[in-house]
């Protein structure tokens, strides 16, 4: 509890003594803050063809898991039922 007071008191004093004047990044007259909100189209992040891309990587991710699970599942059911 004590170590954590000392702590906090050194972080204060070391603030205090810096009280270096940051400069204002937005002082600039020519500034419009709305120019950094603007609002995305799908457009505007994918390339042509993109979106075929990934709905081909995502089947090639998943398809082969799930027909791994899919052959387990026949497989353990083939087992335990002697057929």
């Amino acid at each position: 509890m004590g170590w954590n007071r000392k702590v906090d008191k050194i972080f204060k004093a070391r603030n205090e003594q810096k009280k270096i004047e940051e400069p204002d990044i937005y002082a600039d007259e020519y500034y419009n803050p709305e120019e950094d909100r603007k609002a995305y189209d799908i457009g505007d992040t994918m390339e042509k063809g993109d979106l075929f891309a990934m709905i081909v990587s995502a089947w090639i991710t998943i398809l082969p898991i799930c027909l791994g699970l899919l052959l387990f599942i026949v497989l353990l059911a083939w087992l335990m039922l002697g057929l």
